[in-house]
């Protein structure tokens, strides 16, 4: 069967300015967060990008979902520029390219109870057509990542941080993904409670045949997830390839301190 392309890279960079003249405005000094970044996203498989902080990783993973705009390059969603999509196109785009954070408490709007985060994407995409038949979709969907139903009238802060990224992972299924960008999302919890989601998202994505991006600093976490392994060092991608690969016979010496941290 052929693999479908979810998401193409195509030769990113991303610049920021940091100094301008005072009076004339024009660029004086520019940080190259991204350089010539290029890779496809299959459906129902795992990219990973691995990386020390700062080496660009999280930038590609928000260019990739439409937070940030690339300086050059351009992403093609299933093989259309999203530049060049229509209203319509564009809004199934950003539904379809989710996001989990580090931080699940500080992705959550304190003031409000986890029911009420869960629903908002539902009732703002028209996937609901009211808050009764919302809360039922969000009911199937904590039973599904784990969660005691209970937990759905509690606000973030009322529950533990693995419970709060089960709560994350279940808003950012609740919209029928076609890919997730998962940014470090296991790096803020405990060991026990890290395997716990590691596993649980590896059984959505055989279920549900859903892509991910796994952003992480661990070389261990990311080859546990992953496909395919790009490793970023300074905003390039200094080595790829299938995971198994990347590991057991790393090329870069960069590649391979990070197997060394990983796996002392």
């Amino acid at each position: 069967m052929e693999s479908k392309i979810v998401i193409s890279a195509v030769n990113i960079r991303k610049e920021y300015v940091t100094k301008k003249h005072f009076l004339t405005g024009k660029v004086k000094e520019k940080y190259v967060a991204v350089k010539c970044a290029a890779f496809d996203i299959e459906e129902g498989k795992t990219v990973g990008i691995v990386g020390e902080s700062g080496s660009g990783k999280s930038t590609i993973g928000e260019i990739v979902g439409g937070l940030q705009e690339p300086t050059y390059g351009n992403i093609l969603y299933f093989g259309k520029n999203i530049k060049e999509l229509s209203d319509e196109e564009y809004q199934d785009y950003r539904k379809s390219v989710q996001f989990i954070f580090q931080d699940p408490k500080g992705s959550m709007d304190p003031n409000y109870r986890i029911v009420d985060i869960l629903s908002m994407p539902l009732l703002t995409a028209k996937i609901a057509k009211d808050k009764k038949e919302a809360e039922k979709l969000v009911d199937d969907m904590l039973f599904r990542v784990g969660l005691d139903l209970s937990v759905k009238n509690k606000y973030p802060t009322e529950i533990s941080g693995g419970q709060c990224q089960r709560a994350a992972i279940a808003r950012a299924l609740l919209v029928n993904p076609k890919l997730i960008v998962c940014d470090e999302p296991v790096s803020a919890l405990d060991i026990s409670v890290q395997a716990q989601i590691l596993n649980l998202l590896r059984e959505l994505q055989r279920e549900l045949n859903i892509s991910y991006i796994f952003i992480s600093h661990d070389i261990g976490v990311v080859n546990y997830m992953s496909d395919t392994i790009l490793v970023m060092q300074n905003g390039a991608i200094v080595e790829r390839g299938p995971a198994k690969e990347v590991i057991l016979h790393p090329k870069e010496n960069y590649t391979k301190k990070l197997i060394e941290s990983a796996f002392m």
